[in-house]
């Protein structure tokens, strides 16, 4: 079974399809990038996999259970927000904007979740938080405010904030379009390390020569379907689809 598995994913908004019938398997411990397009629906669907935009048709299953809904018999009933909450802890998201809290250092945002979320000891959450920090590059960073570090090194943050509640499943919307060109390589590296330790990661970019370099599967999509998926070299020699 696949760790993320979607079928029949369909999203429209004000009458315009954004999504229709996509179906995608991501199997555990692969990396799989999104290209395509502007407007091609790459990140309405990462948004839809945590249930931050709502299906309009369609099922999502991380780790084998529905995200957002349970059965009853044929029917899908959608789950109240609070579970719809317990099931994105397990699903970290790192945005193209950073959206760090402003008024707290590197550190307080990496233990903010785990403590007053999961319930972590504060001991153990600052420990930790200090390994993720260190794990992206920002040993001894840990008491700057996101005003004093470049954007990459708030990108950085943000990644070992959604690392710290121990996600089964990474998904990465852009995470290099609101950096300048000099820093793009910094969070680059970040994602390659996370690849080569096996996390699980879905990736949204126009950085073609890191999904050539990393990807298990790259997924095209063009007008709200898949038009091309397979191993980088297949799909992104393909002179016949659009990948940016």
């Amino acid at each position: 079974m696949s760790l993320l598995e979607i079928r029949g994913l369909t999203k429209a908004f004000a009458g315009v399809t954004v999504l229709e019938g996509v179906d995608l398997d991501v199997d555990a411990g692969s990396v799989t990038v999104l290209v395509g397009p502007s407007g091609s629906g790459k990140s309405t669907l990462l948004r839809c996999v945590n249930h931050l935009e709502t299906p309009d048709a369609g099922t999502i299953s991380v780790d084998g259970s529905l995200v957002a809904y349970r059965r009853d018999g044929d029917v899908l009933r959608e789950l109240p927000e609070r579970a719809i909450a317990a099931q994105r802890r397990a699903i970290g998201m790192v945005f193209q904007q950073f959206q760090l809290f402003g008024h707290m250092t590197a550190l307080a945002n990496v233990i903010e979740a785990p403590i007053g979320v999961l319930g972590v000891p504060r001991r153990e959450a600052l420990a930790r938080g200090r390994t993720l920090l260190a794990r992206v590059g920002l040993e001894g960073r840990e008491d700057a405010y996101p005003r004093q570090l470049s954007g990459g090194q708030q990108q950085r943050v943000a990644i070992a904030r959604a690392l710290a509640m121990e996600p089964t499943l990474m998904l990465f919307d852009e995470p290099t379009s609101a950096l300048d060109p000099a820093l793009v390589g910094e969070v680059l590296e970040v994602l390659r390390d996370l690849a080569a330790g096996g996390t699980t990661m879905v990736v949204v970019t126009h950085e073609i020569a890191f999904a050539r370099e990393v990807a298990d599967t790259v997924v095209v999509l063009d007008g709200g379907r898949i038009v091309r998926s397979g191993p980088p070299a297949e799909v992104l020699d393909d002179g016949s689809v659009r990948v940016a």
